[in-house]
């Protein structure tokens, strides 16, 4: 073990007073200070001591100091270690620790203590065995690979952490935090673990419980390991400040999170990769392409949830064609005539070939002789580009007749390797009738739609710009089909544009719907059936001022209601309940009021099962 204690060299002076002459009391005072100096600083950078691969890293911890640097070089070291000062561990090379499979790698139990730049495996398989153990407040774990251990890093009890740009792999729990609070969990890489990472507002190590043979089992830890902790830290009922998780890669974990408390899983806009939330199958969608999942992503077991989960190109709608390591992409399906198309390619090797727009010969019976025929290089071209190395992007322009086309990937002999379709279509909107009733649904059908994910449909008032739907509809990648507006509760001229990709330019308008005034009481819910949990949504008109609607199980009393919403003053509308944990027939009554509930109507049966 070499040990070192060398000051941080003062800097020299600009030139100031360059030619001037002290006077001898100023020299006394120039010479103090600079005493004063150097010892402050020394004390303040504390020794550095070198622990080589034959040496014990724990006898360094013993022999330092508070502030003291213990680096340690290259090598396994088979031991448990106890961090019990404000020390830092920096690994030199990768260092190895590893704790024979029992207990704790490295405990970090005093207030300060960082580890960064090792290799840690090797825990025990009990209950709060880990990699690394944190017990104390404002401790440090960087840059390390913290692989195949029961816990990789655990924080129990502890507060004010930095767990940072670390690879977790292949350990039961990859980050657990257990009655800990303030801590900032960043930019670590979590994957393959039986679990990410696990927040749990309670401690699993100090707990009562029933036990197996009956009465209670007392679980505890040793006094050495416990901290003394203030109801100004944890708060009234043991509540805790929230732990800041953000900046992560949680990939291919059994499971990548769970969260028992309410914790923030994001910091500003920077969230979380979860592996199993990052493509449009998984429920993420990135309408706009920046990255981040249009819908934030609840974290199971609390009420905590990551704002700005991670998207992948996977999350983006594209429409490719794929056969072996050869792809043919767009990102939309459907273009108006004469448009630019740019169409994306992907290659092995030093690809070169051809890209080819064909129109496709009719399929079987759409010939004039009945029998037609694939699409195929055969076909007539319409135009083509060359195709050269594993990836880029060629321009086309869309045909000015309207109809089915297709791209084909041709290689350097000519023959095709795969085939692409795409439509050209002028957009167009239309609503299924010219009046309405205040609040009832009109449907639109509209065609020619680029089909971009984020392509919309809003109901506007006649004659408002396009910046001011009254309510909007994504079409997440249709070119053609149907939706259902619910029109405004108040009387007037109305029309429906679509836009694209986001955008708040209209391709096209529907014709004017005339809105008046529905008359009569009537309530629906929507579905007719649910399983416990799902929304229902319940339509209503001819409601008063003061009216409201309540769900109740069939047959049931007034004063026996489920659940109560207020109409806010609305003639007309639509609110969400949600479906009772209990299956059963329920419906939705309509009061004039709260308070002597006289029935209105009542709507058509809902069932949950």
């Amino acid at each position: 073990m070499v040990r070192s204690s060398n000051p941080i060299p003062l800097r020299r002076g600009d030139g100031d007073g360059v030619g001037r002459r002290p006077q001898s009391h100023s020299l006394l005072v120039i010479a103090l200070l600079i005493s004063a100096s150097l010892f402050l600083v020394g004390a303040s950078v504390g020794a550095t001591l070198t622990v080589g691969p034959d040496e014990r890293i724990q006898a360094a911890i013993d022999g330092a100091g508070e502030g003291d640097v213990v680096l340690v070089e290259a090598g396994v070291y088979r031991e448990r270690l106890v961090v019990d000062k404000g020390i830092a561990l920096q690994g030199v090379a990768s260092p190895s620790i590893t704790a024979g499979g029992s207990g704790s790698a490295v405990t970090l139990q005093a207030e300060g203590a960082s580890i960064v730049g090792f290799e840690i495996f090797g825990s025990g398989s009990e209950e709060t065995d880990a990699g690394v153990k944190v017990l104390a407040k404002g401790c440090t774990v960087e840059e390390n690979l913290v692989v195949e251990n029961g816990i990789g890093i655990l924080l129990q009890a502890a507060g004010g952490a930095t767990i940072s740009n670390n690879s977790v792999e292949k350990n039961g729990v990859g980050i657990s935090l257990m009655a800990s609070w303030e801590n900032d969990i960043s930019y670590n890489r979590i994957s393959e673990n039986g679990e990410g990472i696990r927040i749990a507002k309670s401690d699993a190590s100090e707990s009562i419980t029933a036990s197996d043979g009956g009465g209670v089992s007392i679980k505890y830890r040793p006094k050495s390991e416990a901290p003394v902790l203030s109801v100004s830290e944890i708060g009234f009922a043991a509540g805790r400040k929230e732990n800041r998780v953000f900046g992560n890669e949680l990939l291919n974990n059994g499971v990548n999170a769970r969260d028992d408390g309410e914790n923030l899983w994001h910091l500003g806009n920077i969230g979380n990769h979860h592996s199993d939330f990052d493509s449009i199958e998984e429920g993420c969608r990135d309408r706009d392409r920046d990255g981040i999942c249009d819908s934030p992503l609840k974290i199971p077991g609390g009420y905590s949830a990551d704002g700005y989960p991670v998207a992948t190109e996977d999350a983006v709608l594209r429409y490719r064609a794929v056969s072996g390591d050869f792809e043919l992409v767009l990102y939309r399906s459907t273009f108006s005539p004469g448009q630019k198309i740019p169409l994306g390619f992907k290659a092995p090797g030093s690809f070169s070939g051809r890209a080819v727009l064909i129109l496709p010969a009719p399929g079987p019976g759409e010939g004039e002789d009945g029998t037609g025929a694939a699409a195929g290089p055969a076909d007539a071209a319409v135009s083509s580009q060359i195709l050269e190395g594993e990836k880029g992007t060629v321009a086309f322009t869309a045909p000015e007749e309207e109809g089915s086309y297709a791209f084909l990937m041709l290689d350097g002999s000519g023959i095709e390797i795969v085939a692409l379709p795409f439509k050209v279509a002028t957009p167009a909107l239309e609503a299924s009738t010219s009046s309405a009733g205040t609040c009832d649904g009109v449907i639109v059908n509209f065609s020619g739609a680029p089909g971009f994910e984020g392509d919309w449909i809003g109901l506007f008032a006649a004659g408002s710009g396009d910046d001011a739907p009254i309510s909007r509809q994504h079409l997440d990648g249709e070119s053609a089909g149907t939706r259902s507006f619910a029109m405004p509760s108040s009387a007037g001229i109305y029309d429906l544009r679509l836009f694209e990709d986001g955008g708040q330019k209209s391709l096209a308008k529907s014709g004017a719907v005339e809105v008046e005034p529905s008359a009569g009481v009537r309530i629906r819910a929507s579905p007719a059936a649910a399983r416990p949990g799902e929304p229902i949504t319940v339509s209503f008109w001819g409601a008063k001022p003061a009216s409201s609607i309540g769900m109740y199980e069939m047959t049931s009393p007034d004063k026996f209601m489920l659940a109560m919403q207020w109409t806010s003053g609305r003639s007309c509308g639509t609110m969400t309940f949600r479906a009772p944990s209990a299956p059963g027939r329920y419906d939705f009554r309509l009061f004039e009021d709260n308070v002597h509930r006289k029935h209105m109507g009542a709507s058509n049966v809902v069932v949950v099962k």
